[in-house]
């Protein structure tokens, strides 16, 4: 009868709502993390901008603190 109908397939357990929870704590922690980063180098621009003189040099920062985001 196998070879007509098969075998049935054996059942598979997906995560437990432990790891899915484990799992979701751990990538906010990763994205706050990644978040902090961020917001220190955007405050390093925003300081050298304010020391910096009009001009293709503060252009030039001011396109990387837009591309940093």
């Amino acid at each position: 009868m196998h070879r007509i109908f098969g075998k049935a397939k054996p059942v598979v357990a997906g995560p437990t709502l432990d790891d899915a929870s484990a799992s979701m704590e751990k990538r906010g922690g990763e994205v706050e993390g990644k978040m902090k980063a961020l917001d220190e180098e955007l405050l390093r621009y925003k300081t050298q901008l304010s020391k910096m003189k009009p001009g293709p040099a503060k252009n030039q920062v001011q396109q990387r603190a837009v591309r940093a985001s």
